[in-house]
């Protein structure tokens, strides 16, 4: 039993080796980019030669995603129901859950069923 080999993802599924070689150049490449992109950013020279700041594509295309989301939204079924699921509906119930218990309290509180020292929420009302 100590002779078994250790398991390897990349035997797991029947990948072609020329599929194979693709996705460890890809790998390299990426891993070649980022470590590129990294000595830009840590550069502490880089004000001095190259106008002070690294444009990249594809950070300048996810920044400007950001900035202008609010502008490309469209208001459909879906996105009316998720906003109703996500906002409206949570705080409604937190709102009723809460008053319900708030005149729970204040009802026991008035028939003098809990005594003044065993109260809790002493600066609510």
């Amino acid at each position: 039993m100590g002779s078994k080999q250790p398991w390897d993802p990349w035997k797991m599924y029947d990948v072609a080796p020329n599929e194979l070689r693709a996705i460890r150049e890809r790998t390299k490449m990426r891993d070649a980019m980022k470590t590129e992109w990294l000595k830009k950013v840590t550069d502490p020279h880089r004000g001095a030669h190259d106008g002070g700041h690294i444009f990249d594509p594809a950070v300048q295309r996810f920044m400007s995603m950001r900035a202008t989301s609010f502008d490309h939204f469209r208001v459909t079924p879906r996105t009316t129901w998720l906003g109703f699921l996500f906002v409206v509906l949570p705080v409604g119930l937190m709102s009723y859950f809460t008053i319900k218990d708030q005149e729970k309290r204040e009802a026991q509180f008035r028939a003098g069923e809990v005594k003044y020292k065993d109260r809790t929420w002493y600066f609510m009302y």
